[in-house]
């Protein structure tokens, strides 16, 4: 299959029904798409674009980026449970195992690779409501060449 995933929401479509297709298996109850503010249950995800760059590579292409953020919502922070638990980081090892088994997307794309993983803290601010959740940000990188005309 040529490479042939030219704009973001190419990679990002695919890379959403992947995870959706294995969230049984990761233990992943939700997944959600760019600032969708419904997130039902524990553990979800939210897929968000990140920027997409653009290099001279070729005669008549461009080396085209891809960037995804990856967020993890692992749960509620409570008072019983100050630290990330084991579970939380595993579930974030499986997620990264899942994504580079299919590297090129299907033949889509040349290469991508989870690029950072960074646990955190994040308030959520649902119209009034503000709760804080264990949080894992993943950061995904894939790359394509591009016809100057296809760009």
């Amino acid at each position: 299959m040529a490479q042939d995933y030219y704009d973001p929401l190419q990679p990002f479509n695919h890379i959403y029904k992947f995870v959706d297709d294995n969230k049984a298996g990761l233990g992943i109850r939700y997944i959600a798409r760019h600032d969708e503010d419904l997130i039902p249950s524990y553990p979800c995800v939210l897929l968000q674009i990140g920027q997409t760059e653009r290099e001279y590579h070729t005669t008549g292409q461009f080396l085209v980026t891809f960037h995804l953020d990856i967020w993890v919502f692992h749960n509620e922070l409570t008072v019983s449970k100050a630290t990330r638990s084991e579970q939380d980081i595993e579930l974030t090892t499986d997620l990264r195992k899942l994504l580079h088994s299919d590297r090129t997307l299907g033949g889509h794309i040349i290469q991508s690779w989870v690029s950072g993983e960074f646990p955190g803290i994040t308030a959520r601010v649902v119209d009034t409501d503000i709760s804080t959740i264990v949080t894992t940000r993943m950061t995904w990188e894939g790359q394509v060449r591009v016809p100057f005309e296809a760009s």
